[in-house]
C-alpha cells in the first residue's frame, strides 16, 4: 500500500488517503483509494511499508466527494420550495435519491441540484405499490461505509465510531461531514473517517457492462462468466447491506445484545470481507474487459474462511433464535421490517440463508470461468488454484456445520441422561474450561471388561463420555451414527459422569484383546473395542487429547513462584478468610469458589470450595509505593470457563498509611453486583528497617 499525501489528477482526486497499488507504470502507478480507481504520479505519494490504514493517524476532515447516487424513484412537487441554492415549483419533476425515514427525502431536480425536503412536499409517480407481491424486485440498499478509525463524538449531534463499524449514510449534503446511522444511533460523522462499501458509481458500472464486441466468441463467453461472478457478488453485498439497513438497525432499538448476537452472529464480518473481495475484483479490471480474476480471487479467499465457518456453523442456531427464542417485541419488529418494499416483503429468515448459498456458488462460478479459459492463458493456472481453494473453503464450512449438527444431536442426549447433581450443566456447543471451543474428536461403541453389553463412548477435546444404550428401535445390529436421521430413537443412560481428560492417565497394559485402559481418580477402567484398528484409533486420540488437556489445565491453574533472584524490600502475608454476599448465579451452589492473588507474575490461589477458605498467601514487595496485589474471586466450573465474581486491587501504599499492621480488612469487590472478602494482613520489612 502507499500512503497518499496530496495531488490532483484525472485518475484519482483526493487530498489525503491510503492508495492500494495494483500496477507499477514506472513514474506513475495504477491503484485505488476506497472505491475510486485510476493512475497517479509516484512522486506525489510515499510507501507505507507494513502499515495499514487503521494504524495511520486520522486524517483532517474533508476528502471524499459527494457520489452520483442512482435515483430510487421519481416524483412531482406538490408545493413550491425555494432556497439560495435551489428553486422548485409546483409540478416540477424531481428524482428521489434517498429516503431514510417517512418524514424526509433527498431529491435532485432536472438541473442536477440537490436538497433535503419534507416528504409531504412531493408525490411519487413510480413508487412501488404497497401491495407488491412477496419477492418483488427490491430497492437497492442505501450508501453504506465502513469506519477506518475510532472516533469519539465531541458534540451531542455526532456519532461515535469504532474501526470496522458498518455505517448507513443518510445525508451527504456537506462535503466534510455526513449524517450516518450505526444500529439505532444517528449523528454526524467525519466523511474521511469512513470508506464506501457500495459506491453507487461502481455499482452502476458493473450493471451497465457490455461484452467486448471485438473479442472472439470464446473470449466473450469467458468475459460473461467473469462478469457473472462480479455482478452476483455486487448483488450479494447489497443483500447483506439491506439486512443491516432494514432489519438490524431498527431491531437495535428493541432487542437485547444477546438477541442481536444470536440472530446476526458475525454479519458485519461477512460484509467487510466480501466488500474487500468485490473491490479487489472490480479495481483489477477495465470497464468492459476482465483480463484476470483468478490471481485476485486467490489473494482474498483466505479472508473468507473464518467469517463463513463461524456464520454457517451457527446458522441453525441463528434461525432457531429468530423463530423461537426471541421476545414477542423482537418478533413484532422483525415482521414490521420484513414488510418493507426494500426487501421485497421477504422475512429476515430468507436472508440468513444467503451466506451459505453464496459460499456454495463460488466453485461453480470459478469452474464456469475456467471452462472458457485457454490453458495457455495467464489466468489459467491461478483459476485452477482458485477452484481448489474455493472447494476447500466449502469443505471446511460443511465440516464446521456437520460438527455443530453433531453437537446439537448429542446435546439432546446429554439433557436427557446426565445426572442432576453435576456441578454445572454441560452445554456442548460452547467453550471448555481451558481448551477453547469444545470439539468432537471421536466416537464409537465399546464394551465393559466384564460382560459384553454395548456402551457408546464419545471423546471431546476436554472429556470422555460413556453411556449405556438401548437400540431396540434403532436396530440392534446397526452401528451408531451421529449423522443418522433416526439417531434420536436410541435411548441412552449415563454410565457415569464424564471423565475429564486432564485427570486421566492412559495405561494400556499388554492384553490379548483390543482394550482401552486408563486410571481416573485413582480407579482403573478397561473397555473392549471391536477391532484392533478401533483400539488403535481410540488409544491415539486419547493419548493426544490427555496430553493437550493436562498441559492446558496445569498452565492455567497452577500457582507460580516468585522470581528467586528478587529479594524485595518486604513480605506481605495475606490470609484469605471468607467471602460474603458473592454475586454468583442464583442456580449455582455456594461451592466451587476460589480467590486468586497476583503480584509481578507471582500467582497464588486458595483451594476451590465453599467461600470459607482460611488460606494464607505470601507476596514479596519490591516497591511499597507502587505495588498492588490483584485479588479476583472466581466461580470454578467443570465444563466451562471460570467466571469472575469480582476483584479488588490491594494497594500497599494505602495500607501503610495506617501503620505497619497487622490489619483486619473487609475488601469490597468491584466489577460485580455485590461481594466482600474478609482478610487478615501483616507486613514485614526485610533487614533492620
Amino acid at each position: 500500500s502507499i500512503k497518499f499525501e496530496q495531488y490532483q489528477s484525472s485518475g484519482i482526486n483526493a487530498e489525503y488517503g491510503v492508495i492500494t497499488v495494483t500496477e507499477d507504470l514506472g513514474e506513475w502507478y495504477r491503484g485505488y483509494i476506497g472505491a475510486r480507481a485510476g493512475i497517479f504520479p509516484g512522486n506525489f505519494a510515499k510507501e507505507m511499508g507494513e502499515q495499514t490504514a487503521a494504524s495511520l493517524p486520522p486524517p483532517p476532515p474533508g476528502a471524499l466527494p459527494v457520489l452520483q447516487i442512482k435515483p430510487i424513484a421519481t416524483a412531482k412537487m406538490l408545493e413550491s420550495y425555494c432556497t439560495e441554492d435551489i428553486k422548485l415549483c409546483v409540478g416540477d419533476d424531481v428524482s428521489i435519491l434517498a429516503q431514510p425515514d417517512s418524514l424526509n427525502v433527498y431529491i435532485e431536480n432536472v438541473e442536477g441540484k440537490r436538497t433535503w425536503i419534507k416528504t409531504e412536499l412531493i408525490k411519487c409517480v413510480d413508487e412501488p405499490p404497497s401491495n407488491a407481491p412477496i419477492g418483488a424486485e427490491r430497492i437497492p440498499a442505501s450508501l453504506h461505509c465502513t469506519s477506518l478509525y475510532n472516533y469519539t463524538a465531541e458534540h451531542d449531534d455526532e456519532l461515535n465510531l469504532r474501526v470496522d463499524d458498518i455505517v448507513t449514510i443518510i445525508e451527504q449534503s456537506d462535503e466534510h461531514w455526513w449524517i450516518g446511522k450505526v444500529g439505532c444511533n444517528v449523528g454526524m460523522i467525519p466523511a474521511n473517517y469512513v470508506m464506501q462499501i457500495n459506491d453507487h458509481r461502481t455499482w452502476e458500472t458493473v450493471s451497465a457492462w457490455n461484452s467486448n464486441l471485438t473479442a472472439t466468441e470464446d473470449e466473450r463467453t469467458r468475459q460473461e462468466a467473469i462478469h457473472e461472478l462480479i455482478s452476483t457478488e455486487k448483488t450479494y453485498i447489497d443483500d447483506l447491506l439491506l439486512v443491516v439497513e432494514v432489519f438490524y438497525n431498527p431491531l437495535c432499538a428493541v432487542a437485547t445484545e444477546e438477541e442481536l448476537s444470536s440472530v446476526f452472529v458475525n454479519w458485519q464480518q461477512l460484509i467487510l470481507c466480501n466488500a474487500r473481495l468485490f473491490r479487489a475484483l472490480f479495481n483489477h479490471s477495465d470497464i468492459n474487459s476482465f483480463e484476470t480474476v483468478g490471481a485476485v480471487f486467490l489473494e482474498e479467499i483466505d479472508s473468507l474462511t473464518v467469517p463463513y465457518t463461524k456464520f454457517c456453523s451457527s446458522q441453525r442456531q441463528a434461525m432457531k433464535a429468530l423463530l423461537e427464542d426471541t421476545s414477542a417485541v423482537f418478533k413484532q419488529k422483525e415482521a414490521e421490517c420484513g414488510s418493507s418494499p426494500k426487501v421485497g416483503k421477504l422475512p429476515l429468515s430468507t436472508f440468513l440463508l444467503k451466506p451459505m448459498q453464496r459460499i456454495t456458488k463460488y466453485p461453480l462460478l470459478i469452474k464456469k470461468i475456467l471452462s472458457h479459459t485457454r490453458d495457455s492463458h495467464a489466468d489459467y493456472g491461478p483459476l485452477q488454484a482458485c477452484l481448489t481453494r474455493t472447494e476447500q473453503l466449502l469443505t471446511a464450512v460443511n465440516e464446521a456445520v456437520r460438527a455443530t449438527t453433531r453437537l446439537e444431536s448429542l446435546q439432546r442426549v446429554f439433557v436427557k441422561c446426565l445426572s442432576d447433581d453435576l456441578s454445572d450443566r454441560v452445554v456442548l456447543n460452547s467453550n471448555t474450561k481451558c481448551l477453547g471451543p469444545r470439539k468432537l474428536i471421536y466416537f464409537g461403541s465399546v464394551c465393559k471388561a466384564k460382560g459384553s453389553k454395548e456402551l457408546f463412548a464419545v471423546l471431546f477435546n476436554d472429556m470422555l463420555w460413556v453411556a449405556r444404550v438401548d437400540k431396540s428401535k434403532y436396530g440392534i445390529a446397526k452401528t451408531i451414527d451421529l449423522d443418522a436421521r433416526d439417531f434420536d430413537s436410541i435411548k441412552f443412560e449415563q454410565y457415569r459422569e464424564p471423565f475429564m481428560l486432564h485427570d486421566m492417565i492412559l495405561t494400556n497394559k499388554t492384553s490379548d484383546q483390543p482394550t482401552i485402559q486408563f486410571v481416573y481418580n485413582d480407579k482403573p477402567y478397561t473397555f473392549h473395542c471391536g477391532t484392533p484398528a478401533e483400539c488403535g484409533a481410540w488409544t491415539d486420540y486419547l493419548s493426544e487429547g490427555i496430553g493437550q488437556a493436562m498441559l492446558s489445565y496445569q498452565s492455567q491453574h497452577r500457582s507460580t513462584l516468585p522470581d528467586p533472584t528478587v529479594t524485595g524490600v518486604a513480605t506481605l502475608t495475606l490470609r484469605i478468610v471468607e467471602g460474603l454476599e458473592l454475586s454468583a448465579p442464583a442456580e449455582d451452589k455456594p461451592t466451587s469458589v476460589f480467590v486468586q492473588g497476583a503480584l509481578h507474575g507471582h500467582i497464588q490461589r486458595t483451594p476451590v470450595g465453599s467461600p470459607k477458605w482460611d488460606h494464607t498467601m505470601h507476596f514479596i514487595i519490591q516497591d511499597a509505593t507502587s505495588d498492588k496485589i490483584n485479588l479476583t474471586v472466581y466461580k470454578s466450573y467443570t465444563f466451562s470457563p471460570n467466571v469472575s465474581l469480582g476483584k479488588f486491587d490491594l494497594s500497599v501504599q494505602k495500607l501503610l498509611k495506617s501503620g505497619l499492621g497487622p490489619w483486619n480488612k473487609r475488601l469490597i469487590l468491584t466489577d460485580c453486583q455485590s461481594g466482600m472478602v474478609n482478610v487478615t494482613i501483616s507486613f514485614r520489612y526485610h533487614g533492620n528497617r
